[in-house]
Formats: C-alpha cells, sequence, structure tokens
C-alpha cells in the first residue's frame, strides 16, 4: 500500500542548501501514473532551478532524471502498467493548444511545466509523471544507468540527431561530461566517426577506455592546426574540418573552439547554456558558412529508441552514486568542478 508521506530533495530557498524534508505522496491524475523513484540524477539545470532562473514556486522538489518502478496508474492510461519500470523525460505537462503541440513538438511547448525545474521533480521516494512522456526500461538496465539517459541522455542524442551528418561523417563531441562522455558512445554505435574535445586530459582518457571509444582525442589547449591534422587523420573529406560539433559545455571559450574545427559548410550544435551568451568571431561563421542550430532534448520516441541503442550496445555511464541525505554534498562537489559522469541520488 502507497504510504501517505515521504522523503523528499526540497528547494526551500533560492541559493540556499538543499533540504530533506517529510512530504505528502501525490496522487496520480487520470493522465497521469505514480512512479516509486529508485534512482535520480543532478544536472547542470538543478542548479539553474536553485538560483531561481525559472522563478519557480517554493518549495519545490529538485531534479528532472527520473527512473522507477509504476505504483498505480491514471483512468485513462492504456499504455503502462503497475509495476512497469519506466524513466520519464522532464515534461510535466504541456498546454497542447500552441503552434508546436499542434505540430507534434510538444518539447517546444509555449508553455511547458517542467519536472524539478517549474513543478516538484524526482528526488523523492515518489514521483507522477504524465504517460506521454514516460519510457519503459528493460529487465535488466539498472536504474541508475537509466536515470541520466532522461535529461544528460537524451539532451546528447537529440544534438547529435540535430546535426543531420549523414552515416560515416565526422562529429566532435565539445565538452565530455555528464553528456559528453555518453555523446562519444551514441554517436560511435550511429556510425560516424568521433572526436572528443575537452580541457581535461583525464576525460579524454576516460572515454578513450569505453568499448564504443572516439576515433581521436583532441585536448583543447592544444593548437587549432594540432587538432585539425588529427582531424585530418581520422575523417576523409574535402574540407579540413568535422561536418558537425555538438556543444555540450557551458565554457564560453569552447564555442569559439567549435567553430574553428567545424569545416566550411558544416554545423554546429548549441547545448551549452553560457551564463553570458554565447561569443564567437563573424569570421569564424559568416565566411566558413556554419550552420548553428539549437537543440533542446529528444521528444519520447527519440528517448525510447535511445534506451534501446543503450542498451543493445552496453554503452557506459560513469556514475558516482549520493544518499538522498547527502544532495548539498554532491551539489558542492559538482561546484568544486573536480567530478567526472553523471551525479545521481539513488532512494
Amino acid at each position: 500500500m502507497t504510504p501517505k508521506t515521504m522523503k523528499a530533495v526540497q528547494i526551500q530557498e533560492y541559493n540556499q542548501p538543499y533540504h530533506v524534508s517529510e512530504v505528502p505522496v501525490p496522487r496520480p491524475k487520470p493522465h497521469q501514473v505514480l512512479v516509486r523513484i529508485k534512482a535520480a540524477g543532478f544536472c547542470h539545470t538543478d542548479l539553474m532551478a536553485l538560483n531561481g532562473e525559472f522563478n519557480t514556486k517554493l518549495p519545490f522538489i529538485g531534479s528532472h532524471e527520473p527512473a522507477g518502478i509504476i505504483e498505480e496508474v491514471g483512468s485513462n492510461v492504456m499504455d503502462f502498467h503497475r509495476g512497469d519500470r519506466v524513466g520519464c523525460i522532464n515534461f510535466d505537462s504541456v498546454c497542447g493548444k500552441c503552434a508546436d503541440c499542434q505540430s507534434g513538438l510538444p518539447i517546444y511547448c509555449d508553455d511547458p511545466l517542467m519536472k524539478g525545474i517549474t513543478v516538484d521533480g524526482a528526488w523523492a521516494e515518489y514521483m507522477v509523471a504524465d504517460a506521454r512522456f514516460v519510457v519503459k526500461l528493460p529487465d535488466d538496465m539498472e536504474f541508475k544507468v537509466a536515470a541520466p539517459l532522461m535529461c544528460a541522455g537524451i539532451s546528447i542524442y537529440g544534438g547529435i540527431q540535430r546535426a543531420d551528418v549523414q552515416k560515416g561523417g565526422s562529429i566532435g563531441i565539445i565538452g565530455i561530461g555528464g553528456l559528453g562522455h555518453i555523446g562519444t558512445q551514441i554517436a560511435k554505435c550511429m556510425g560516424y566517426t568521433v572526436a572528443a574535445v575537452d580541457i581535461k586530459q583525464k576525460a579524454l582518457e576516460a572515454v578513450a577506455s569505453y568499448e564504443h571509444s572516439p576515433d581521436a582525442l583532441i585536448l583543447a589547449t592544444d593548437t587549432v592546426e594540432e587538432s585539425l591534422l588529427k582531424i585530418d587523420q581520422m575523417a576523409s573529406s574535402k574540407y579540413r574540418g568535422l561536418d558537425a560539433t555538438v556543444l555540450a559545455t557551458d565554457h564560453p571559450s569552447a564555442f569559439e573552439l567549435a567553430a574553428a574545427l567545424t569545416r566550411k559548410h558544416g554545423t554546429m550544435v548549441l547545448l551549452g547554456q553560457p551564463e553570458k551568451g554565447i561569443t564567437m568571431s563573424y569570421h569564424s561563421v559568416i565566411y566558413k558558412d556554419i550552420r548553428l542550430v539549437g537543440s533542446l532534448v529528444a521528444d519520447t520516441a527519440a528517448a525510447q529508441e535511445l534506451v534501446s541503442i543503450f542498451h543493445q550496445n552496453k554503452l557506459h555511464v560513469d556514475i558516482k552514486e549520493w544518499k538522498m541525505e547527502d544532495a548539498e554534498k554532491m551539489r558542492q562537489s559538482y561546484l568544486s568542478g573536480q567530478g567526472m559522469g553523471k551525479n545521481v541520488v539513488i532512494m
């Protein structure tokens, strides 16, 4: 029997430490399922929510990267059942009325509610989720592996898709952190020649050790010419540089570097959210005819595709596990910049 109350990691004041509270267990509406959360990830966007950048009504529960088991099913839900193992992408609801909702692009809804960002999220023992944004997990996929796929995974997967590079082409993943270390593996499994780019040698060595490792490792402090020589050796093209670069970092200097490594008539996909905006030389973009594309996350169907790709190819997520009571310690560890991969709270 579902309890009436549960433990949750709340944001009670902006810019203040996380707080573990006792709160009511939510009840599912007809279009929702109640998920018993087993694991929930930590993302850079969680910091933005904590800082009040989304004007979220206080208090609220953090995290938009959940995985768990369905406990209850709303009366209108047909495709899920109690006991199903699931992950949930970060949409609590969409308006259903705007042009994108009407065109089958609800992830670009004009007025969405977002788990852990504008409404209660997944750092709790239970969470309600709109069944339209729920994906099924394989029986043998660990929840702590599935949780990071629900934002980090689908963000980088969506970015790779948006690059629109033909199979066999070349893609650079700029920033080998929580998103990037997943992205290098996904891009390899999708048939691309892959360059991993990061300022930390340790991050490059980590992805080089995976079964689906990148074809080139590029240290961000190397000269552009040195980096282009490495790209020339891995990719065959009439143009110098990568067919596309996917920016999975917020570091301001990464955008100019990505432009320098992207070939003429190539594509840059922007996932990073630098605080002061994007800065690049007009020469890099205009004279090379580089196409700039923004990317948010993948939709539900693509999220289900990603789970299959990940499971079939036995891809790796670098995970550091935390208890709910250590959420603030986790945040401080992230802010120190020393960690790699994904931080995940285990329930």
